[in-house]
């Protein structure tokens, strides 16, 4: 039991030190959903978007999007509402776990 709490305890201590974000990449051809749309589900997720930006290549879009201010399991969960706006949308998201200097005092 005392090894639990002290594992509760550090985990604790992590979260206070660490920030995560979520990197979602999405891959739309040019008549697939609009940003509107992917907006709508961001919000509906109440995810932060910290960044967004949008590349053409050929006749797709790729939609680079880092938010903020969800956990792991509802970025997965994100990533499953993105990709249902269209199967042909493809969808990758990367975990990131950022050290948060205004922590340390």
């Amino acid at each position: 039991m005392t090894t639990q709490t002290t594992l509760s305890q550090e985990t604790s201590a992590l979260d206070q030190q660490f920030r995560m974000t979520h990197t979602f990449h999405l891959s739309l051809g040019a008549s697939q959903p609009a940003a509107a749309q992917l907006e709508s589900t961001l919000k509906s997720a109440n995810a932060r978007v910290d960044k967004w930006l949008i590349t053409r290549r050929g006749g797709n879009y790729e939609h680079s999007i880092t938010v903020g201010g969800i956990g792991e399991a509802s970025a997965r969960a994100l990533r499953k509402a993105l990709a249902s706006l269209n199967q042909e949308i493809k969808v990758h998201v990367e975990h990131m776990l950022h050290f948060d200097r205004s922590a340390r005092a």
